[in-house]
């Protein structure tokens, strides 16, 4: 992220949102809830996640709370939210009595932990057994957000290229070689 990243967010510059952030809407979107209005809590406030998050799903219509460190009862907020987003490094954190009944949550988490049996396994920031039974949506930790940010990482990519290609043939007035290949 970078300053003007920010700025282009802010101002609904969305073509290349920061990939993590993106993956995660994209996930809420997926469900079919109205986000015209939606109230949803992001829990954490990092520069290349949740801050982003808060503006992305603004820029569709949501009304968003963001919860952080000094936010002084992050359950309270978390049990009003049609939609929660987590993102703070924290293992389970957000527990069920946390969750508001039929609500989305998208856990951003990735967290090592060791088991009972003394292996080491990847965890969320939701406790996701307790949380599936009161949510109506969650993502799994692996494999809920980041095989997503890897293919909006990979639109990116080709969403810049695009931009380079047509910045050189605007400034040299010529085809791109490589557009013809």
């Amino acid at each position: 992220m970078h300053p003007a990243s920010i700025g282009n967010i802010v101002y609904n510059q969305l073509d290349l949102a920061p990939c993590t952030a993106a993956a995660s809407v994209e996930l809420l979107k997926e469900t079919g809830l109205d986000l015209k209005g939606l109230e949803v809590v992001v829990v954490g406030h990092s520069e290349i996640v949740g801050k982003p998050i808060a503006f992305l799903l603004m820029s569709e219509g949501a009304t968003v709370t963001v919860c952080h460190h000094m936010t002084r009862s992050v359950a309270a907020h978390a049990r009003r939210a049609d939609a929660l987003f987590v993102a703070v490094g924290k293992p389970r954190l957000i527990k069920a009595d946390m969750v508001k009944p039929g609500a989305c949550v998208i856990d951003i988490g990735i967290n090592s932990e060791i088991g009972p049996d003394g292996e080491s396994r990847i965890v969320g920031d939701v406790d996701t057994e307790s949380v599936k039974e009161v949510a109506s949506w969650i993502t799994p930790v692996p494999g809920g957000v980041g095989p997503l940010t890897v293919a909006i990482l990979l639109r990116n990519t080709m969403v810049a290229l695009n931009r380079q290609r047509a910045l050189y043939r605007a400034t040299y007035g010529v085809a791109d070689k490589l557009a013809a290949e």
